[in-house]
């Protein structure tokens, strides 16, 4: 466990397996695989920013969408979660290549699955769901949170990270992403015929709030003190919606 989650970076490995990698993914000698982000902590730092108490993941059913590369599901893994499922589509080209080869490297007892997880019959409940980058790139984002909710068990935690509006407002506002207006972020056209790939709606604060509230969460901003992530990115967020 310690070595996944050390925070000395030793030396930088170039594509093991030549696949691009959007995740500095952890490697049993010290090293990390060199990531497209400049910033090589990004992920631990996020990891981090979840606040998880010291035995948040022990024995926890985890569901990780969207999972990229893996690095969220074998830190899962390593921080004791009884199982993890991870999922993501093939319109992001490494899928499953990289998952799969960070979790042969880490001899982690991962499921893999290909496909939509608004479509996919998962057949149970899980006790954590890790949704890291996700919510402004579903285009229904209100029918997705109701879906979560029903994959959570009682009690259960919804981790959400996002990119977050600008716009200052009191009132729950969605900015809505284009490529022909100057939003946060392009909306990306040619690709909405892809999964998990446009950009759609940008939420602000009260937006979240109101959306854990439609959909029966608690809802916690995680902005404590040791959440670099946001200090350095500040207009990404972290909540944790909880289950009525």
């Amino acid at each position: 466990m310690e070595a996944f989650f050390q925070t000395e970076l030793r030396k930088l490995t170039t594509s093991p397996n030549q696949r691009i990698w959007w995740h500095a993914m952890p490697l049993p000698d010290g090293s990390r695989i060199d990531s497209v982000h400049p910033d090589k902590d990004l992920q631990l730092k996020m990891w981090n920013a979840l606040e998880l108490a010291p035995d948040g993941m022990t024995g926890k059913g985890v569901l990780d969408i969207g999972a990229a590369d893996g690095f969220f599901s074998i830190a899962a893994t390593m921080a004791g979660a009884s199982a993890v499922t991870s999922i993501g589509t093939t319109d992001w080209s490494t899928w499953p290549h990289n998952i799969e080869f960070a979790s042969k490297t880490w001899d982690a007892p991962i499921e893999i699955l290909t496909g939509d997880f608004r479509t996919h019959e998962f057949g149970r409940r899980f006790d954590v769901i890790l949704f890291l980058g996700v919510l402004y790139h579903i285009e229904d984002v209100f029918g997705a949170v109701k879906l979560l909710r029903g994959l959570l068990g009682d009690g259960g935690s919804l981790y959400i990270e996002t990119q977050m509006t600008a716009i200052a407002s009191a009132l729950p506002l969605f900015e809505y992403a284009s490529d022909i207006y100057a939003t946060i972020a392009p909306q990306d056209k040619p690709a909405l015929s892809a999964t998990g790939i446009s950009n759609y709606l940008f939420p602000n604060e009260a937006a979240m709030l109101n959306l854990a509230h439609s959909y029966d969460f608690d809802c916690r901003m995680l902005d404590g003190s040791q959440n670099a992530y946001t200090l350095e990115n500040p207009t990404r967020r972290m909540f944790r919606f909880t289950r009525r």
